[in-house]
């Protein structure tokens, strides 16, 4: 065959097996791909069922096991880490400082419960030192008292967990929370 034959030069075209269509097809086919899966998150968001803890009530501690100055560390409503918590048993002059300040709005005879995640970037907070309770990553420092912010950077306070405490058992329940993990609440 002559090298000049221009049915030859059709013959090998056809004979490919990676035309210029098929190119096109699976380029186009990445690029659907590669623009739908950066929204795959906030698809998930919206089709996730949200846990429902408003009416969760749980055992975390007894007033024996937690002596006045003392804290517990328990986990609400979960077990896991971001539902990490502190249960603390405030002295009496504690609960008079707080009183003191305004901030015994959430004290149950003597005790104050809280989530520990920083509503700054998430991070645990370290547990409770004099009147404060102080995020590790920035150094954002929270009312140990009502889990108000005092300083940094975190835009609210933490979530607060409600308790009751029955006397005649000693047991403390947490009984709800008021504001979001990671979010904080209003205050």
């Amino acid at each position: 065959m002559s090298e000049n034959n221009p049915n030859e030069e059709i013959e090998v075209e056809e004979n490919s097996k990676f035309s210029r269509r098929t190119f096109l097809k699976f380029f186009m086919g990445i690029s659907a791909v590669l623009t739908v899966v950066p929204f795959a998150p906030m698809i998930q968001f919206f089709f996730t069922k949200k846990e429902d803890t408003s009416s969760a009530v749980q055992k975390i501690a007894n007033i024996k096991d937690v002596p006045p100055g003392t804290t517990h560390v328990f986990f609400y409503p979960g077990e896991e880490d971001k539902h990490r918590s502190f249960l603390i048993h405030l002295t009496e002059e504690e609960v008079a400082m707080a009183e003191a300040e305004g901030k015994a709005e959430y004290i149950t005879d003597g005790f104050v419960a809280y989530n520990t995640i920083c509503t700054h970037l998430q991070c645990p907070t370290e547990l409770p030192e004099h009147e404060e309770v102080v995020c590790p990553c920035h150094g954002a420092g929270f009312s140990k008292f009502d889990a108000s912010v005092l300083y940094g950077p975190p835009p609210r306070a933490l979530p607060i967990v409600t308790i009751e405490v029955d006397q005649s058992s000693g047991e403390v329940l947490a009984t709800g929370m008021i504001g979001k993990i990671g979010a904080g609440r209003e205050t």
